[in-house]
């Protein structure tokens, strides 16, 4: 066995007890959204009762019902987003990456990518639906806090610097299935499900519908949040119960 599977076993070993149920873990989730974001500037728009709401998590996924902790490894697909219903009731769920992919110097350079790849660092942000590359997507309606990679060693560290702004970091499908990123992510939170899998357009007409419904009740609308986790913070929460 290679080296690197023998870490990854080590790794899923280490973490089976830290795990939690499927139905038990969204109310948590719910939770810790309202409590750690709760001095964001976007928290007044904060509302389960009422809204629709998206929560991406990094490094963890879903294995026979329980929520559980990946080794969250560079240009995977190893991370979740959860789409939570008015009421906090229901929702629903789709692996994503919230992290840019492995791609070449002369693909940053095609793209504009001059000071490295941008990660969305943890935060309560809005989206809107728009559009990306054609397609129906959701499109940053607020400022995001990001973290650039300018050593392009592909690690997000404190000595990376960190910038606000509106720059692209859409919500979408890939183009093709795969599963490797690659360049379907340059910062985006992308699903491993494509344009035409149903499980994204079943995501994408939810939203669009409830953006038209929000409009006719308020035409400055301002849109979706959307908060973002690492896996640090939902491990305390695995951790704890």
């Amino acid at each position: 066995m290679e080296k690197q599977n023998k870490n990854f076993l080590r790794y899923v070993n280490h973490s089976y007890n830290e795990r939690v149920n499927y139905e038990t873990f969204i109310p948590l989730l719910i939770e810790e959204t309202k409590s750690r974001f709760v001095k964001s500037e976007n928290s007044p728009f904060l509302n389960f009762e009422t809204g629709n709401v998206l929560i991406s998590v990094r490094g963890i996924s879903i294995v026979k019902n329980k929520v559980v902790l990946n080794d969250d490894s560079f240009d995977k697909f190893n991370d979740i987003l959860f789409n939570i219903y008015p009421g906090g009731k229901s929702w629903g769920s789709r692996v994503v990456t919230i992290d840019p992919g492995n791609v070449s110097e002369k693909t940053l350079e095609k793209y504009g990518v001059i000071e490295g790849e941008a990660r969305t660092e943890e935060g309560l942000y809005l989206v809107k639906i728009g559009t990306h590359h054609g397609h129906e997507a959701f499109n940053q309606a607020s400022d995001f806090k990001f973290r650039r990679d300018k050593d392009g060693n592909h690690i997000w560290s404190n000595d990376d610097p960190v910038f606000r702004g509106k720059i692209g970091l859409n919500i979408h499908a890939q183009g093709t299935k795969k599963e490797n990123v690659g360049v379907s992510s340059l910062g985006c939170t992308v699903t491993k499900a494509t344009w035409e899998d149903s499980e994204w357009i079943e995501l994408i007409s939810v939203f669009k519908a409830a953006q038209l419904r929000a409009k006719k009740e308020n035409p400055h609308f301002t849109g979706f949040c959307y908060a973002v986790f690492n896996q640090e913070s939902i491990k305390n929460i695995l951790i704890s119960r």
